[in-house]
Protein backbone atom coordinates (compact mmCIF):
# COMPACT_ATOMS: atom_id res chain seq x y z
CA UNK A 1 0.00 0.00 0.00
CA UNK A 2 2.84 2.40 0.84
CA UNK A 3 4.40 1.71 -2.54
CA UNK A 4 1.10 2.50 -4.26
CA UNK A 5 0.73 5.78 -2.36
CA UNK A 6 4.25 6.74 -3.35
CA UNK A 7 3.39 5.97 -6.96
CA UNK A 8 0.29 8.15 -6.70
CA UNK A 9 2.39 11.14 -5.75
CA UNK A 10 4.79 10.37 -8.58
CA UNK A 11 1.85 10.00 -10.96
CA UNK A 12 0.53 13.45 -10.10
CA UNK A 13 3.92 15.03 -10.75
CA UNK A 14 4.20 13.10 -14.00
CA UNK A 15 0.78 14.09 -15.28
CA UNK A 16 1.37 17.73 -14.51
CA UNK A 17 4.54 17.60 -16.60
CA UNK A 18 3.11 15.78 -19.61
CA UNK A 19 2.39 17.96 -22.69
CA UNK A 20 -1.22 18.87 -23.30
CA UNK A 21 -1.16 18.38 -27.04
CA UNK A 22 -3.94 15.88 -27.49
CA UNK A 23 -4.68 14.40 -30.86
CA UNK A 24 -7.70 15.44 -32.90
CA UNK A 25 -9.40 12.15 -33.67
CA UNK A 26 -11.11 11.74 -37.01
CA UNK A 27 -14.17 10.35 -35.22
CA UNK A 28 -14.04 13.01 -32.51
CA UNK A 29 -17.49 14.20 -33.50
CA UNK A 30 -18.89 10.90 -32.28
CA UNK A 31 -17.51 11.30 -28.76
CA UNK A 32 -20.42 12.18 -26.47
CA UNK A 33 -20.28 15.79 -25.30
CA UNK A 34 -20.18 14.84 -21.62
CA UNK A 35 -16.98 12.84 -22.16
CA UNK A 36 -15.15 15.27 -24.45
CA UNK A 37 -13.09 16.91 -21.72
CA UNK A 38 -11.99 13.59 -20.23
CA UNK A 39 -11.04 12.13 -23.61
CA UNK A 40 -9.07 15.24 -24.52
CA UNK A 41 -7.24 15.29 -21.18
CA UNK A 42 -6.42 11.59 -21.14
CA UNK A 43 -5.28 11.50 -24.77
CA UNK A 44 -3.25 14.70 -24.37
CA UNK A 45 -1.39 13.15 -21.46
CA UNK A 46 -0.77 9.96 -23.42
CA UNK A 47 -2.84 7.83 -21.07
CA UNK A 48 -5.43 6.70 -23.63
CA UNK A 49 -4.33 6.69 -27.25
CA UNK A 50 -6.28 6.36 -30.45
CA UNK A 51 -5.83 3.76 -33.15
CA UNK A 52 -3.37 3.76 -36.04
CA UNK A 53 -6.06 4.96 -38.45
CA UNK A 54 -6.50 8.19 -36.44
CA UNK A 55 -9.74 7.18 -34.77
CA UNK A 56 -10.52 6.96 -31.07
CA UNK A 57 -13.35 4.46 -31.24
CA UNK A 58 -15.46 6.07 -28.51
CA UNK A 59 -18.05 3.30 -28.41
CA UNK A 60 -15.69 0.40 -28.85
CA UNK A 61 -15.25 -1.74 -25.77
CA UNK A 62 -12.06 -1.36 -23.78
CA UNK A 63 -9.99 -4.53 -23.74
CA UNK A 64 -8.16 -5.97 -20.76
CA UNK A 65 -4.78 -5.30 -22.34
CA UNK A 66 -5.70 -1.69 -23.12
CA UNK A 67 -6.80 -1.25 -19.51
CA UNK A 68 -3.45 -2.54 -18.25
CA UNK A 69 -1.64 0.01 -20.40
CA UNK A 70 -3.86 2.83 -19.16
CA UNK A 71 -3.06 1.95 -15.55
CA UNK A 72 0.67 1.77 -16.26
CA UNK A 73 0.87 5.09 -18.03
CA UNK A 74 -1.20 6.73 -15.27
CA UNK A 75 1.20 5.49 -12.61
CA UNK A 76 4.54 5.44 -14.36
CA UNK A 77 4.32 7.05 -17.77
CA UNK A 78 6.35 5.09 -20.29
CA UNK A 79 9.46 4.90 -18.11
CA UNK A 80 11.48 1.92 -19.25
CA UNK A 81 12.93 1.53 -15.75
CA UNK A 82 9.46 0.75 -14.43
CA UNK A 83 8.48 -1.58 -17.28
CA UNK A 84 11.37 -4.03 -17.37
CA UNK A 85 9.41 -7.22 -16.91
CA UNK A 86 7.79 -8.96 -19.85
CA UNK A 87 7.11 -12.30 -18.24
CA UNK A 88 3.44 -12.21 -17.31
CA UNK A 89 2.85 -15.78 -16.26
CA UNK A 90 -0.03 -16.03 -18.72
CA UNK A 91 0.11 -18.33 -21.72
CA UNK A 92 -1.86 -15.91 -23.90
CA UNK A 93 0.41 -12.94 -23.11
CA UNK A 94 3.89 -14.05 -24.11
CA UNK A 95 6.89 -11.76 -23.77
CA UNK A 96 6.49 -10.77 -27.42
CA UNK A 97 2.93 -9.46 -26.94
CA UNK A 98 2.62 -5.67 -27.31
CA UNK A 99 1.03 -5.40 -23.86
CA UNK A 100 3.33 -7.83 -22.04
CA UNK A 101 5.23 -5.19 -20.07
CA UNK A 102 2.01 -3.46 -19.03
CA UNK A 103 0.30 -6.67 -17.94
CA UNK A 104 3.42 -7.81 -16.09
CA UNK A 105 3.59 -4.50 -14.25
CA UNK A 106 -0.07 -4.57 -13.20
CA UNK A 107 0.14 -8.20 -12.09
CA UNK A 108 3.23 -7.40 -10.02
CA UNK A 109 1.41 -4.55 -8.28
CA UNK A 110 -1.71 -6.61 -7.60
CA UNK A 111 -3.85 -4.45 -9.88
CA UNK A 112 -4.96 -7.19 -12.30
CA UNK A 113 -5.33 -10.96 -12.23
CA UNK A 114 -6.02 -13.64 -14.78
CA UNK A 115 -9.32 -15.14 -15.87
CA UNK A 116 -8.41 -18.73 -14.98
CA UNK A 117 -6.66 -21.65 -16.67
CA UNK A 118 -3.42 -19.67 -16.75
CA UNK A 119 -4.83 -17.05 -19.12
CA UNK A 120 -5.22 -13.28 -19.03
CA UNK A 121 -7.50 -12.86 -22.07
CA UNK A 122 -5.83 -9.63 -23.32
CA UNK A 123 -8.42 -9.01 -26.03
CA UNK A 124 -11.32 -9.77 -23.72
CA UNK A 125 -13.92 -7.07 -23.32
CA UNK A 126 -13.69 -5.25 -20.02
CA UNK A 127 -16.71 -4.46 -17.88
CA UNK A 128 -17.35 -1.25 -15.99
CA UNK A 129 -16.99 -3.08 -12.67
CA UNK A 130 -13.70 -4.73 -13.64
CA UNK A 131 -12.14 -1.46 -14.77
CA UNK A 132 -13.38 0.25 -11.60
CA UNK A 133 -11.76 -2.52 -9.56
CA UNK A 134 -8.44 -2.00 -11.33
CA UNK A 135 -8.50 1.77 -10.93
CA UNK A 136 -9.49 1.61 -7.26
CA UNK A 137 -6.50 -0.58 -6.46
CA UNK A 138 -4.28 1.66 -8.59
CA UNK A 139 -5.20 4.77 -6.57
CA UNK A 140 -4.50 3.07 -3.26
CA UNK A 141 -7.76 1.39 -2.23
CA UNK A 142 -7.34 -1.89 -0.37
CA UNK A 143 -8.61 -4.44 -2.89
CA UNK A 144 -8.53 -7.46 -0.59
CA UNK A 145 -12.34 -7.69 -0.67
CA UNK A 146 -12.58 -7.41 -4.45
CA UNK A 147 -12.70 -11.19 -4.84
CA UNK A 148 -15.23 -13.90 -4.17
CA UNK A 149 -19.00 -13.80 -4.40
CA UNK A 150 -19.33 -10.26 -3.03
CA UNK A 151 -16.64 -8.63 -5.16
CA UNK A 152 -19.10 -6.59 -7.23
CA UNK A 153 -20.90 -5.22 -4.18
CA UNK A 154 -17.60 -4.37 -2.53
CA UNK A 155 -16.31 -2.58 -5.63
CA UNK A 156 -19.55 -0.58 -5.71
CA UNK A 157 -19.18 0.38 -2.04
CA UNK A 158 -15.57 1.44 -2.53
CA UNK A 159 -16.34 3.39 -5.70
CA UNK A 160 -19.07 5.36 -3.93
CA UNK A 161 -16.47 6.75 -1.55
CA UNK A 162 -14.49 8.23 -4.43
CA UNK A 163 -15.03 10.34 -7.53
CA UNK A 164 -14.69 7.27 -9.74
CA UNK A 165 -18.32 7.22 -10.91
CA UNK A 166 -18.58 10.95 -11.60
CA UNK A 167 -20.47 11.52 -14.86
CA UNK A 168 -21.00 7.76 -15.28
CA UNK A 169 -24.16 7.11 -13.30
CA UNK A 170 -24.30 5.75 -9.77
CA UNK A 171 -23.51 2.09 -10.36
CA UNK A 172 -20.66 -0.05 -11.60
CA UNK A 173 -22.04 -2.66 -13.95
CA UNK A 174 -21.14 -5.92 -15.62
CA UNK A 175 -21.84 -4.28 -18.97
CA UNK A 176 -19.04 -3.45 -21.39
CA UNK A 177 -16.78 -0.44 -20.75
CA UNK A 178 -16.93 1.94 -23.73
CA UNK A 179 -13.62 3.63 -24.45
CA UNK A 180 -15.10 7.11 -24.02
CA UNK A 181 -16.46 6.08 -20.62
CA UNK A 182 -13.14 4.48 -19.78
CA UNK A 183 -11.49 7.84 -20.45
CA UNK A 184 -13.90 9.46 -18.02
CA UNK A 185 -13.33 6.83 -15.33
CA UNK A 186 -9.55 7.07 -15.73
CA UNK A 187 -9.79 10.87 -15.52
CA UNK A 188 -11.88 10.53 -12.37
CA UNK A 189 -9.27 8.21 -10.86
CA UNK A 190 -6.53 10.75 -11.60
CA UNK A 191 -8.55 13.51 -9.95
CA UNK A 192 -9.25 11.30 -6.93
CA UNK A 193 -5.54 10.53 -6.61
CA UNK A 194 -4.82 14.25 -6.56
CA UNK A 195 -7.48 14.81 -3.89
CA UNK A 196 -6.07 11.96 -1.77
CA UNK A 197 -2.56 13.37 -2.01
CA UNK A 198 -3.73 16.88 -1.13
CA UNK A 199 -5.64 15.69 1.95
CA UNK A 200 -2.58 13.69 3.05
CA UNK A 201 -0.44 16.80 2.64
CA UNK A 202 -2.78 18.90 4.78
CA UNK A 203 -1.97 22.45 5.86
CA UNK A 204 0.15 22.89 8.98
CA UNK A 205 -0.08 26.69 8.96
CA UNK A 206 -1.98 28.75 11.51
CA UNK A 207 -3.80 32.00 10.82
CA UNK A 208 -1.93 35.19 11.77
CA UNK A 209 -3.09 36.68 15.06
CA UNK A 210 -2.56 40.30 14.01
CA UNK A 211 -4.82 42.19 11.63
CA UNK A 212 -3.21 41.84 8.19
CA UNK A 213 -2.46 44.76 5.91
CA UNK A 214 -4.15 43.04 2.98
CA UNK A 215 -7.17 40.75 2.80
CA UNK A 216 -8.35 39.34 -0.49
CA UNK A 217 -11.29 37.10 0.29
CA UNK A 218 -12.88 34.81 -2.31
CA UNK A 219 -16.21 33.23 -1.37
CA UNK A 220 -17.30 30.05 -3.16
CA UNK A 221 -20.92 29.48 -2.39
CA UNK A 222 -24.49 30.49 -2.98
CA UNK A 223 -26.99 33.09 -1.81
CA UNK A 224 -26.11 32.53 1.86
CA UNK A 225 -22.54 33.36 0.87
CA UNK A 226 -23.88 36.63 -0.52
CA UNK A 227 -25.51 37.33 2.84
CA UNK A 228 -22.17 36.85 4.55
CA UNK A 229 -19.93 38.89 2.29
CA UNK A 230 -21.27 41.39 -0.23
CA UNK A 231 -23.01 44.10 1.83
CA UNK A 232 -20.99 45.32 4.81
CA UNK A 233 -17.85 43.20 5.02
CA UNK A 234 -15.65 45.50 2.92
CA UNK A 235 -16.52 48.47 5.14
CA UNK A 236 -15.98 46.53 8.36
CA UNK A 237 -12.53 45.31 7.29
CA UNK A 238 -11.50 48.81 6.28
CA UNK A 239 -12.85 50.16 9.58
CA UNK A 240 -10.72 47.82 11.69
CA UNK A 241 -7.54 48.76 9.87
CA UNK A 242 -7.10 46.44 6.90
CA UNK A 243 -5.52 48.75 4.33
CA UNK A 244 -6.13 46.74 1.18
CA UNK A 245 -9.46 44.92 0.90
CA UNK A 246 -10.76 42.92 -2.05
CA UNK A 247 -13.80 40.67 -1.79
CA UNK A 248 -14.89 38.35 -4.56
CA UNK A 249 -18.12 36.41 -4.13
CA UNK A 250 -19.12 33.60 -6.45
CA UNK A 251 -22.84 32.89 -6.58
CA UNK A 252 -24.90 29.99 -7.89
CA UNK A 253 -28.30 29.46 -6.30
CA UNK A 254 -28.32 26.78 -3.60
CA UNK A 255 -25.00 25.41 -4.82
CA UNK A 256 -23.66 22.27 -3.18
CA UNK A 257 -20.16 20.85 -3.23
CA UNK A 258 -21.47 18.23 -5.66
CA UNK A 259 -22.60 20.96 -8.05
CA UNK A 260 -19.36 22.90 -7.66
CA UNK A 261 -17.53 19.70 -8.63
CA UNK A 262 -19.56 19.37 -11.79
CA UNK A 263 -19.11 23.04 -12.65
CA UNK A 264 -15.33 22.74 -12.24
CA UNK A 265 -14.99 19.42 -14.04
CA UNK A 266 -16.97 20.66 -17.02
CA UNK A 267 -15.73 24.27 -16.82
CA UNK A 268 -19.30 25.57 -16.83
CA UNK A 269 -19.82 29.37 -17.03
CA UNK A 270 -22.81 29.37 -14.68
CA UNK A 271 -21.80 31.69 -11.85
CA UNK A 272 -22.45 35.32 -11.04
CA UNK A 273 -19.30 36.97 -9.72
CA UNK A 274 -19.43 40.00 -7.40
CA UNK A 275 -16.19 41.89 -6.80
CA UNK A 276 -15.57 44.74 -4.40
CA UNK A 277 -12.27 46.61 -4.35
CA UNK A 278 -13.48 50.16 -3.63
CA UNK A 279 -16.62 49.78 -1.54
CA UNK A 280 -18.82 49.28 -4.59
CA UNK A 281 -19.78 46.00 -6.24
CA UNK A 282 -18.86 45.16 -9.81
CA UNK A 283 -20.83 42.23 -11.19
CA UNK A 284 -20.05 39.75 -13.95
CA UNK A 285 -22.35 37.01 -15.16
CA UNK A 286 -21.80 33.65 -16.84
CA UNK A 287 -18.31 33.10 -15.45
CA UNK A 288 -16.54 29.88 -14.54
CA UNK A 289 -15.21 29.13 -11.10
CA UNK A 290 -11.65 28.83 -12.39
CA UNK A 291 -11.73 32.13 -14.28
CA UNK A 292 -13.03 34.09 -11.30
CA UNK A 293 -10.71 32.36 -8.85
CA UNK A 294 -7.75 33.24 -11.07
CA UNK A 295 -8.78 36.91 -11.00
CA UNK A 296 -6.64 37.63 -7.92
CA UNK A 297 -4.06 36.03 -5.69
CA UNK A 298 -6.53 35.49 -2.87
CA UNK A 299 -5.33 35.51 0.74
CA UNK A 300 -8.44 33.75 2.09
CA UNK A 301 -11.02 31.49 0.46
CA UNK A 302 -14.30 30.73 2.24
CA UNK A 303 -16.60 27.93 1.14
CA UNK A 304 -20.13 26.93 1.97
CA UNK A 305 -22.51 24.32 0.67
CA UNK A 306 -26.21 24.40 -0.05
CA UNK A 307 -26.28 21.14 1.87
CA UNK A 308 -24.50 22.24 5.01
CA UNK A 309 -27.11 20.29 6.97
CA UNK A 310 -26.35 16.74 8.03
CA UNK A 311 -29.53 15.18 6.65
CA UNK A 312 -28.80 16.53 3.19
CA UNK A 313 -25.01 16.59 3.38
CA UNK A 314 -23.16 15.02 0.49
CA UNK A 315 -20.44 12.38 0.65
CA UNK A 316 -17.08 13.84 1.63
CA UNK A 317 -15.61 13.13 -1.83
CA UNK A 318 -17.18 16.26 -3.32
CA UNK A 319 -15.84 18.49 -0.54
CA UNK A 320 -12.44 16.83 -0.92
CA UNK A 321 -12.34 17.52 -4.63
CA UNK A 322 -13.33 21.18 -4.39
CA UNK A 323 -10.75 21.79 -1.64
CA UNK A 324 -7.93 20.07 -3.52
CA UNK A 325 -8.79 21.89 -6.76
CA UNK A 326 -8.85 25.25 -5.00
CA UNK A 327 -5.51 24.57 -3.31
CA UNK A 328 -3.93 23.60 -6.61
CA UNK A 329 -5.01 26.93 -8.06
CA UNK A 330 -4.50 29.11 -4.96
CA UNK A 331 -1.87 27.29 -2.85
CA UNK A 332 -1.13 30.21 -0.54
CA UNK A 333 -4.68 31.07 0.51
CA UNK A 334 -6.08 30.18 3.92
CA UNK A 335 -9.22 28.08 3.49
CA UNK A 336 -12.30 28.37 5.68
CA UNK A 337 -15.96 27.47 5.95
CA UNK A 338 -19.11 29.52 6.46
CA UNK A 339 -21.48 27.84 8.92
CA UNK A 340 -25.07 28.61 7.95
CA UNK A 341 -28.35 28.74 9.87
CA UNK A 342 -31.73 27.05 10.21
CA UNK A 343 -34.81 28.19 8.32
CA UNK A 344 -37.42 30.58 9.65
CA UNK A 345 -39.70 29.43 12.49
CA UNK A 346 -43.11 30.62 11.26
CA UNK A 347 -43.44 28.00 8.50
CA UNK A 348 -43.61 30.59 5.70
CA UNK A 349 -41.18 28.63 3.54
CA UNK A 350 -40.75 28.30 -0.18
CA UNK A 351 -41.81 24.96 -1.62
CA UNK A 352 -38.22 23.73 -1.89
CA UNK A 353 -37.35 24.80 1.66
CA UNK A 354 -40.42 23.09 3.06
CA UNK A 355 -39.52 19.93 1.17
CA UNK A 356 -36.03 19.99 2.69
CA UNK A 357 -37.44 20.39 6.20
CA UNK A 358 -40.03 17.65 5.70
CA UNK A 359 -37.70 15.19 4.00
CA UNK A 360 -34.75 15.38 6.36
CA UNK A 361 -36.03 16.80 9.62
CA UNK A 362 -39.71 15.96 9.93
CA UNK A 363 -40.53 19.62 9.44
CA UNK A 364 -38.60 20.60 12.59
CA UNK A 365 -36.18 23.51 12.12
CA UNK A 366 -34.45 22.78 15.42
CA UNK A 367 -33.58 19.29 14.19
CA UNK A 368 -32.20 21.04 11.14
CA UNK A 369 -30.08 23.25 13.38
CA UNK A 370 -28.81 20.21 15.28
CA UNK A 371 -27.77 18.84 11.90
CA UNK A 372 -25.90 22.03 11.05
CA UNK A 373 -23.95 21.62 14.29
CA UNK A 374 -23.27 17.91 13.72
CA UNK A 375 -22.15 18.52 10.15
CA UNK A 376 -19.80 21.31 11.21
CA UNK A 377 -18.27 19.16 13.94
CA UNK A 378 -17.96 15.98 11.88
CA UNK A 379 -17.09 17.29 8.42
CA UNK A 380 -15.65 20.77 8.89
CA UNK A 381 -13.72 20.80 12.16
CA UNK A 382 -12.08 17.51 11.18
CA UNK A 383 -10.94 18.90 7.83
CA UNK A 384 -7.24 19.72 8.31
CA UNK A 385 -7.11 22.18 5.43
CA UNK A 386 -9.77 24.51 6.86
CA UNK A 387 -8.03 27.20 8.89
CA UNK A 388 -11.10 29.18 9.98
CA UNK A 389 -14.84 28.71 10.52
CA UNK A 390 -17.25 31.64 10.38
CA UNK A 391 -19.99 30.90 12.92
CA UNK A 392 -22.63 32.89 11.08
CA UNK A 393 -25.33 30.33 11.80
CA UNK A 394 -24.92 30.48 15.57
CA UNK A 395 -25.01 34.28 15.58
CA UNK A 396 -28.16 34.31 13.43
CA UNK A 397 -29.85 31.76 15.69
CA UNK A 398 -28.91 33.91 18.71
CA UNK A 399 -30.47 36.99 17.13
CA UNK A 400 -33.63 34.99 16.46
CA UNK A 401 -34.19 34.78 20.24
CA UNK A 402 -34.51 38.58 20.41
CA UNK A 403 -37.67 40.49 19.51
CA UNK A 404 -36.51 40.24 15.90
CA UNK A 405 -37.59 36.60 15.60
CA UNK A 406 -38.19 35.78 11.95
CA UNK A 407 -37.54 39.43 11.16
CA UNK A 408 -33.89 38.37 10.89
CA UNK A 409 -34.89 36.88 7.52
CA UNK A 410 -36.16 38.75 4.50
CA UNK A 411 -37.99 36.11 2.45
CA UNK A 412 -39.44 32.60 2.26
CA UNK A 413 -36.04 31.06 1.53
CA UNK A 414 -34.58 32.31 4.82
CA UNK A 415 -32.10 34.77 3.34
CA UNK A 416 -30.95 37.33 5.87
CA UNK A 417 -32.47 40.74 6.25
CA UNK A 418 -30.25 43.21 4.35
CA UNK A 419 -29.96 45.39 7.42
CA UNK A 420 -29.29 43.75 10.77
CA UNK A 421 -29.18 40.19 9.37
CA UNK A 422 -26.33 40.81 6.97
CA UNK A 423 -24.59 43.07 9.49
CA UNK A 424 -24.47 40.14 11.91
CA UNK A 425 -23.13 37.69 9.31
CA UNK A 426 -20.45 40.04 8.02
CA UNK A 427 -19.22 40.82 11.53
CA UNK A 428 -18.80 37.08 12.10
CA UNK A 429 -16.77 36.72 8.90
CA UNK A 430 -14.62 39.70 9.88
CA UNK A 431 -13.89 37.96 13.18
CA UNK A 432 -13.02 34.68 11.43
CA UNK A 433 -10.56 36.48 9.13
CA UNK A 434 -8.89 38.76 11.68
CA UNK A 435 -9.90 37.82 15.23
CA UNK A 436 -11.53 41.23 15.74
CA UNK A 437 -14.34 41.20 18.32
CA UNK A 438 -17.68 43.02 17.96
CA UNK A 439 -16.74 45.71 20.48
CA UNK A 440 -13.77 46.60 18.28
CA UNK A 441 -15.99 47.25 15.28
CA UNK A 442 -17.07 50.88 15.14
CA UNK A 443 -18.60 50.77 11.66
CA UNK A 444 -22.39 50.61 11.86
CA UNK A 445 -24.48 51.15 8.72
CA UNK A 446 -27.99 52.57 8.86
CA UNK A 447 -29.91 49.40 9.73
CA UNK A 448 -33.27 51.19 9.59
CA UNK A 449 -33.12 51.47 5.80
CA UNK A 450 -34.33 47.88 5.68
CA UNK A 451 -35.85 47.29 9.10
CA UNK A 452 -36.79 43.77 10.19
CA UNK A 453 -40.19 42.61 8.99
CA UNK A 454 -43.03 43.98 11.11
CA UNK A 455 -40.97 46.78 12.66
CA UNK A 456 -41.39 50.37 11.55
CA UNK A 457 -38.23 52.21 10.51
CA UNK A 458 -39.13 55.17 12.77
CA UNK A 459 -39.40 53.07 15.92
CA UNK A 460 -37.62 55.04 18.68
CA UNK A 461 -34.01 53.98 19.31
CA UNK A 462 -34.28 51.28 16.65
CA UNK A 463 -30.86 51.87 15.08
CA UNK A 464 -29.05 51.78 18.40
CA UNK A 465 -30.93 48.66 19.53
CA UNK A 466 -30.34 46.75 16.29
CA UNK A 467 -26.60 47.41 16.55
CA UNK A 468 -26.63 46.16 20.14
CA UNK A 469 -28.51 42.98 19.16
CA UNK A 470 -26.10 42.35 16.32
CA UNK A 471 -23.00 42.71 18.48
CA UNK A 472 -24.55 40.70 21.33
CA UNK A 473 -25.47 37.87 18.94
CA UNK A 474 -21.98 37.71 17.47
CA UNK A 475 -20.25 37.92 20.85
CA UNK A 476 -22.38 35.10 22.22
CA UNK A 477 -21.64 32.97 19.15
CA UNK A 478 -17.92 33.44 19.69
CA UNK A 479 -18.27 32.47 23.36
CA UNK A 480 -20.51 29.44 22.67
CA UNK A 481 -20.09 28.38 19.02
CA UNK A 482 -22.62 25.54 19.17
CA UNK A 483 -25.20 26.88 21.61
CA UNK A 484 -28.10 29.25 21.09
CA UNK A 485 -27.86 32.03 23.67
CA UNK A 486 -30.99 33.92 24.68
CA UNK A 487 -30.87 37.62 23.81
CA UNK A 488 -31.51 40.18 26.53
CA UNK A 489 -33.50 42.21 24.00
CA UNK A 490 -36.81 40.35 24.21
CA UNK A 491 -39.11 43.29 23.50
CA UNK A 492 -39.08 46.35 21.27
CA UNK A 493 -37.36 49.41 22.79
Amino acid sequence: MKNLLAMLLAMILLLSALPLAGAAFKDGGFIAEEYQKAVEAMSAQGIINGFEDGSFGPKKTLTRAQAAKIICVMLEGEKESALTKTETGFADVPATHWAAKYVAYCVDKGIVAGVGDGKFDPDGKLTSAAFAKMLLVAIGTDGSTFTGADWLKNVQTAAEKTLLLYNLGDKVTTGSMERQKAAQMAYNAKVQAEANADRAKGDSRTMPVEIPETIKLFVIGNSYGNDSSITYLWNILKDIGVKNVTIGTLYYSGCRFRQHTDHIMQDKPVYKYYKNTTGKLVTKTKVTLDASMADEEWTHIMMLSGDSYRGAFEPIRWQDYVISHVRKTQPNAYLGFDMTWAFRADGKHSTSMQKTLDTYYGGDRMKQWESVIATTKDYIETEPRFKFIARCGTAVMNAHTSFLGDGIYRDSTSHLNKGVGRYIATMVVANALTGVTPDQIKYAPDLTKEPPAGIAADTPNLQETLVKIAKESVQNALAKPYEITQSQYKTLP
